[in-house]
């Protein structure tokens, strides 16, 4: 081996890298690393090359190389990160030990051991290392975020909203900690700090779309209010077709606000519009569902369950359409001293959907299924006996409830048709599952699937579904609430009277901010107002002899 070739060819490679040509570095580098094979600096310089075009697998056998015989602490950390990308977790997470036990102050490794953690359940070992993360560096403003929003992700908001607090100390500009305390503050029933923080980001930033559209959701807008203004006026000063959406939904709620109808529904169409362009959604694919639904029934509904596995939580399912009141029952019965709200968990669905649609069509090994993995999610959430889960759309799957968990509840809240449609109608769903929305036909049409399919549960399994009529439960809450409490086999607590005093339980849906006013009588006759623009709707359900 010419010595001498070596370290100029070398040379050349470093160039080359430096010049960030690393497709040459990697043809040149293994080639000459034939003659060394064990050439640190060259295994480092085609390990990083690699790591730059993203190719993983070249890079975890440098590095992996590499560590053999040099051990540092940054050393481990590339490796760890490396095999991140590869999903290699237990590789990852030693790799990252082995960095933190060289360097114990190495926030970046704990920061990045805590991302993995979080996406293997580890849950709370995520936590304890993101907390190391900010006390080993406390300008690491990374790992402040990726604990605020695990603390979200929980539902744990006053801990979210101190972590971001806490950045804003770091950092007193950043827009981000300030519109996320926005939100948060939105969800526990604090508007005016919610909108004090919305108003401090547009200051800044009067194209940041989100903290529009946040605001907007929780105000009652005037031809005065200034933010509302604004928006009219940049409103199209992007090419992001999300934001655009965002806009246009709350240039039509603003307006809706006002009394200004027809330019409210011209933008509302013009985000249904842009919304279409992306969604995949086809009514036949729901038709087809909930015709198998039945028919799965029809075969096994009298098959009797003997339960290998019990919940240890008593599960309680408030569905319906959405915007049929579900939040507003949560709410009630959350101030009840052993029921916990936990929200619309988005558990259910995703268990059905592999288990069911996918895996599973034996009847017997579906339940099971559904029991052990629903379990060990809500097991989780909180002491109390009673846990509600509030998605609406749970309603399709009450089948599967009443033979998975004998002893859950379920609640199901009707509303005025019209009511109904027009208040989903009128949302900006993120949701995946609510692009029926998108127009009034199919929205109608999603209704009557609705309605025919809660018609076939309650013939199967009546004695099993709560069914509570939205406008007779607000014409006196405190009576149907006690009967719907007896119902729950619950004793009777006076301050559920009161259930929106002293009350910070979150509220996460589109209702979170009329929930927490007084009780309205008649907002189910509100879309009366709009109905000239809701012929069609209005149309396809008096067809099929539904009443509104």
């Amino acid at each position: 081996m010419n010595s001498n070739n070596f370290v100029e060819n070398k040379k050349n490679i470093i160039s080359f890298f430096k010049q960030k040509k690393f497709v040459k570095v990697l043809k040149l580098g293994k080639k000459l690393l034939r003659q060394n094979p064990k050439d640190f600096e060259l295994l480092y310089i085609i390990g990083l090359s690699s790591i730059n075009l993203e190719d993983y697998i070249e890079a975890e056998k440098n590095f992996k190389e590499i560590i053999l015989f040099k051990k540092s602490a940054d050393l481990f950390y590339l490796y760890g990160n490396i095999n991140k990308k590869l999903n290699n977790f237990d590789i990852a997470i030693n790799s990252f030990n082995s960095a933190i036990k060289l360097n114990p102050n190495f926030s970046e490794a704990y920061n990045n051991l805590g991302n993995i953690q979080k996406k293997i359940n580890l849950v709370d070992d995520a936590i304890k290392n993101y907390k190391k993360a900010i006390s080993a560096d406390k300008n690491n403003i990374t790992a402040y975020f990726n604990l605020a929003v695990l603390f979200k992700e929980l539902r744990k908001y006053p801990e979210s909203k101190s972590i971001y607090e806490a950045i804003l100390k770091v950092d007193n500009k950043n827009l981000i900690a300030k519109h996320d305390i926005g939100a948060i503050n939105a969800i526990l029933g604090n508007f005016d700090k919610a909108r004090k923080y919305y108003k401090e980001v547009l200051e800044e930033d009067k194209f940041n779309y989100k903290s529009y559209k946040n605001y907007l959701e929780i105000t009652k807008i005037n031809e005065k209010d200034k933010i509302f203004k604004n928006l009219e006026n940049i409103h199209f000063d992007t090419t992001n077709n999300q934001n655009k959406i965002d806009i246009f939904y709350s240039l039509s709620k603003g307006y809706f606000d006002q009394n200004k109808i027809k330019l409210g529904f011209a933008y509302l169409e013009k985000g249904k519009v842009l919304k279409k362009i992306n969604s995949n959604f086809k009514l036949s694919n729901e038709k087809k569902t909930f015709k198998n639904l039945k028919i799965f029934f029809e075969k096994n509904y009298l098959k009797e369950k003997k339960q290998k596995i019990k919940c240890n939580k008593i599960p309680i399912f408030i569905v319906g359409m959405p915007r049929s009141g579900t939040t507003l029952i949560e709410r009630i019965l959350s101030a009840h001293s052993q029921i916990y709200g936990a929200g619309e968990l988005n558990f259910l669905p995703k268990i059905i959907d592999k288990v069911y649609t996918k895996n599973y069509k034996n009847f017997e090994e579906t339940i099971d299924k559904i029991v052990t993995i629903y379990s060990d999610q809500i097991n989780k959430l909180s002491n109390r006996k009673y846990i509600i889960d509030k998605l609406p759309i749970n309603f399709k799957w009450i089948g599967f409830i009443i033979k998975a968990f004998p002893d859950a509840k379920i609640i199901h809240m009707e509303r005025n048709p019209m009511a109904v449609c027009w208040s989903n109608y009128k949302i900006n769903f993120r949701d995946s599952g609510m692009e029926f929305t998108l127009s009034q036909k199919d929205i109608a049409e999603y209704y009557l699937l609705y309605h025919d399919l809660m018609k076939f549960w309650n013939e199967k399994f009546g004695n099993k579904i709560i069914n509570i009529n939205y406008e007779k439960f607000v014409s006196d809450y405190k009576k149907y609430t006690k009967s719907l409490v007896k119902d729950l086999n619950l004793n009777w607590e006076e301050n559920i009277k009161n259930y929106n005093k002293n009350n910070d339980s979150p509220v996460e849906t589109a209702s979170l901010h009329q929930v927490r006013g007084k009780i309205s009588k008649n907002t189910s006759e509100q879309w009366k107002e709009y109905k000239n623009y809701l012929s069609e709707m209005q149309n396809i359900l008096k067809i099929n002899n539904i009443n509104f």
